[in-house]
């Protein structure tokens, strides 16, 4: 059996900041902005990975891979 490496599809808050390097606070103000796409799950808010891009955060407008 093969251990490869798979992204995840969805990211917490915590995670997201570790992926990006910057706070929890940042993801936020991110997501307030439409720079990151994410979801509320209950309490719980998941980042979709695919929007984790350095052109999605740097850019005016975001362009998402996933198009939903």
């Amino acid at each position: 059996m093969s251990n490869t490496n798979v992204q995840p599809t969805y990211l917490n808050r915590n995670e997201a900041a570790s992926h990006l390097r910057i706070s929890t606070r940042s993801v936020d103000r991110l997501i307030r902005s439409n720079r990151i796409r994410a979801f509320k799950l209950g309490k719980r808010v998941l980042i979709y990975y695919d929007s984790l891009t350095e052109e999605n955060i740097n850019s005016v407008k975001p362009k998402f891979l996933n198009n939903k």
